[in-house]
């Protein structure tokens, strides 16, 4: 069964962006109503459209004007209030509210078209930390008002059962799967159960095909393959690396024969 929500997370250089759009176009080959989402960063809606991938971009000051243009009945006197410089120096103060409003902002997509899925593209594994953690610190802080209830209501659809999944990319090393270890284990203290780590841009699948390997790459493929076996027990899915000479075939690749594990 797939699920409604799909964050693609971890360090930056690991391969998100890619696996992210490769799990979209995999989605919608499947029949699936699905976006792909690049959250607060660079808008890849032009490379969605040559990769035949449906894509949503939102800029974090337009999905602002449209959460409080909601609570205010005006989104022209919402407009107003983001042009001021308060309103500017908040998001630039506590950035988890801003990626607290985009999420907002998926749920309520979600919420409109019960067939649509999305998957989005967090930034890092610390922005998505943040985004997560500070719907409960906002909680705790202010008890009640409107706020907090769409906070209740975005908890109440991110828990439900089968609606999200989280996926940790990581390299095949030892540093980057520490790292994606403290994320897991942080999100799972946030009760987000399903939350797994994904080994992304592995050598020695495409290794082991080979014969008489060069020394160096014999080493390199040796000590994956050590890294791989000793993380195995907190680790999912393993993805080969791709022979794709472009980004387009790299996606292609991937969406056709690696990424199916995934869904």
């Amino acid at each position: 069964m797939s699920h409604r929500l799909y964050i693609v997370t971890g360090k930056g250089g690991v391969g998100k962006t890619s696996l992210a759009i490769a799990l979209a176009k995999k989605l919608k080959a499947q029949g699936k109503k699905v976006l792909y989402n690049s959250f607060d960063q660079e808008d890849q809606t032009k490379i969605c459209s040559e990769l035949e991938t449906p894509s949503l971009h939102l800029e974090l000051e337009k999905s602002a004007e449209i959460y409080m243009g909601k609570k205010l009945g005006s989104e022209m006197v919402a407009s107003w209030i983001m042009k001021t410089p308060f309103f500017k120096s908040l998001f630039n103060m506590i950035p988890g509210l801003g990626h607290m409003i985009l999420l907002g902002h998926i749920i309520d997509l979600l919420e409109d078209d019960p067939e649509l899925v999305i998957v989005l593209d967090s930034p890092s594994s610390g922005h998505a930390m943040t985004m997560f953690e500070s719907s409960h610190n906002f909680k705790e802080i202010f008890g009640s008002g409107l706020l907090v209830e769409d906070i209740n209501r975005m908890h109440r659809f991110i828990y439900a059962q089968n609606v999200l999944k989280n996926y940790i990319v990581s390299l095949p090393t030892k540093m980057a799967l520490n790292e994606a270890k403290e994320v897991r284990e942080h999100l799972q203290n946030l009760n987000f159960t399903s939350t797994e780590i994904i080994i992304n841009d592995c050598l020695s699948p495409v290794l082991a095909a080979k014969e008489d390997l060069p020394e160096f790459l014999k080493i390199k493929n040796d000590l994956e393959n050590e890294v791989i076996s000793e993380y195995q027990d907190i680790t999912s899915h393993k993805i080969a690396h791709s022979l794709g000479e472009d980004f387009q075939s790299v996606i292609d690749d991937l969406s056709a024969e690696k990424i199916g594990v995934l869904i």
